[in-house]
C-alpha cells in the first residue's frame, strides 16, 4: 500500500502490486521495442529523431527523467521531448476550420505505412531486451551510466 484510504480524497487506498509493475515493464518494453523497429525500418535511430511528441492525459503526469530511467523513453536530449496535451481534439478542430490544414491532414493520412510488429524478425529480440530496467543494452542509455 502506498497511501492509506484515510489519506486519499476518494477514500480508497492506493496500492502498487507486483502485477502492476509487470504490466508497466511489458508495456514499456513493447513501446520501446516498437519504436526501435520503426526507426530501423526507416534507416534511423533515436539520435536522428528531432522531436518526440507525447499527447493526451498520459503525458500530463509523465516525468521525463523517470520515464528515461526505466527505459520507457529513449535517452535523448530532454528538450527534444515535448508534451502537446490533447492533440487529437486540437488537430480535428484545426482541420475543420482550415482547408489547408484539412488538405495537409489528408496528405499525412495517405502517406502512413502500417508496420506489423509481430512479423518483424527482430521485434521479439528488441522486446525481450527492453523487458529490463532500463534495458539490457545500457549503451542505449548513456546518461544513466
Amino acid at each position: 500500500m502506498l497511501v492509506p484510504a484515510i489519506d486519499t480524497t476518494g477514500g480508497k487506498e492506493i496500492t502498487l502490486r507486483q502485477g502492476d509493475i509487470e504490466n508497466l515493464i511489458r508495456d514499456k518494453a513493447a513501446l520501446y521495442a516498437g519504436s526501435r523497429i520503426l526507426l530501423a525500418n526507416t534507416g534511423m535511430t533515436f539520435d536522428d529523431v528531432e522531436r518526440i511528441f507525447i499527447a493526451g492525459n498520459f503525458g500530463q503526469s509523465l516525468e521525463i527523467e523517470q520515464a528515461v530511467r526505466i527505459g520507457l523513453l529513449p535517452d535523448i536530449p530532454r528538450e527534444r521531448i515535448k508534451f502537446i496535451g490533447n492533440s487529437s481534439l486540437a488537430g480535428a478542430r484545426t482541420a475543420l476550420l482550415s482547408r489547408d490544414a484539412w488538405r495537409r491532414a489528408q496528405q499525412i493520412a495517405s502517406s502512413i505505412t502500417c508496420l506489423e510488429l509481430t512479423i518483424e524478425p527482430h521485434y521479439f529480440d528488441e522486446y525481450t531486451a527492453a523487458l529490463f530496467l532500463p534495458h539490457t543494452d545500457l549503451s542505449l542509455f548513456p546518461s544513466l551510466a
